[in-house]
């Protein structure tokens, strides 16, 4: 919850190492190198995209309380709810994305 008081570059590198770890608990070294060769360019997209539309205004902490449900589903091994909680997190984000 701290890089919710922390500048864009510093929100969006705590969200990348979350999602870094995720992949790694997969252990599947395929994902590891496609995540590692993909998150620089994702890096930088990801700063410009959460400054350009403001994606943190009135939530400096976007997306805390999914990210917390999916390490929770991970730490349980259901990978159903993880799913769900995913793919609500991503409808959440397109829909707020068209409404800007």
């Amino acid at each position: 919850m701290a890089a919710g008081t922390a500048d864009d570059a510093t929100f969006v590198d705590a969200d990348i190492a979350l999602h870094t770890a995720v992949v790694a608990a997969a252990h599947n070294p395929v994902l590891d190198d496609l995540f590692a060769q993909f998150a620089p360019i994702l890096r930088e997209h990801l700063v410009a995209l959460v400054g350009l539309l403001g994606l943190r205004s009135g939530d400096p902490n976007h997306g805390y309380d999914a990210h917390a449900d999916l390490v929770e589903a991970l730490r349980r091994g259901d990978a159903e709810d993880a799913g769900r909680v995913l793919a609500a997190e991503l409808e959440a984000t397109r829909s707020r994305l068209l409404a800007t």
